[in-house]
């Protein structure tokens, strides 16, 4: 298992891995990074717009505030097809196809995709 910093890529040491909770605008998030960049975004030296790139959203407002309107065929389908399950479950999936599989952080889009072939 490897943990990889977010905002560089790098492969952390366990020891050196920070997981950072933040919010903007009302929208939650989380980003890995290693002491070093946690110390850069500290003191303001990454810009909020990199932060967002690639930190996880993990809560807060949804995308859009327009209702959805669907019927219930079409949401049992859409359901069932096309979302994915939790990254924990494409963890445990990509480690048992013999992927290397960071423990924290974004699932690499090389897993991502495999995962989406697979099923």
């Amino acid at each position: 298992m490897s943990f990889i910093d977010d905002l560089d890529g790098r492969e952390l040491d366990i020891d050196d891995a920070h997981t950072i909770s933040w919010s903007w605008s009302g929208v939650e998030y989380q980003i890995d990074v290693s002491s070093a960049n946690l110390d850069k975004i500290e003191n303001g030296r990454v810009p909020v717009a990199r932060l967002l790139e690639v930190s996880t959203r993990v809560g807060g407002r949804k995308q859009s505030t327009a209702p959805k309107v669907s019927t219930p065929a079409a949401s049992a389908e859409s359901s069932s097809s096309s979302a994915r399950p939790s990254t924990k479950v494409i963890r445990e999936w990509a480690q048992e196809a013999g992927y290397e599989v960071p423990l924290r952080g974004r699932l690499p889009k090389e897993i991502l995709d495999a995962y989406d072939a697979a099923h």
